[in-house]
């Protein structure tokens, strides 16, 4: 499994960015909230979304990335050069850790959902999973709790997408005051 930070310091294509984050609290629980600038990558980042191409990595692009603690998915939300909102990623994790509280990881269980910006929700890499579980990467237990993750999240989401979207428009427009 791999292990990310929010600080995305292992990600070769972004050449220079700026970073801010602070702790953040949401219904009663600690976590970080960050917003990572990139101000030169070595390529875009092509993803395919609902059938189309969607760049979500440039020059002036931005990505917020919230963790929480005792969560097992990790945000990120992707923003164009103008603020508009891509994307919403979720990664279902097998834990966020805060063992350094300035640049959090979480451990990638490799099941997603995507909230894209027309609103749409699904969910990606089940494939992945599903893989790993076989190839004795993962455990039936760890399969079955990322499985659970991603169902009790979907069904949030589908109810409270919009709060989450002006969740994550709040968190840029406060980070980006501060950078």
């Amino acid at each position: 499994m791999a292990m990310k930070d929010m600080r995305r310091s292992d990600w070769s294509r972004i050449l220079s960015r700026r970073y801010a984050s602070r702790p953040c609290r949401f219904r009663g629980r600690e976590g970080r909230v960050s917003l990572l600038v990139i101000e030169e990558a070595a390529e875009p980042l092509i993803v395919r979304d609902a059938g189309e191409e969607l760049n979500i990595v440039e020059r002036g692009y931005a990505w917020v990335q919230i963790a929480m603690k005792d969560q097992p998915f990790w945000l990120t939300a992707m923003f164009d050069e103008r603020g508009e909102l891509l994307q919403i990623y979720f990664d279902i994790t097998g834990g966020n850790r805060f063992d350094d509280p300035e640049n959090p990881t979480f451990e990638d269980m490799y099941l997603d959902i995507v909230v894209n910006s027309r609103g749409e929700l699904y969910v990606l890499d089940r494939d992945e999973l599903e893989a790993a579980l076989t190839a004795g990467a993962i455990t039936q237990a760890q399969h079955d709790r990322a499985e659970r993750a991603c169902q009790t999240l979907y069904q949030y989401l589908k109810k409270n997408r919009p709060a989450v979207q002006a969740l994550c428009r709040r968190a840029y427009r406060e980070l980006k005051a501060l950078l």
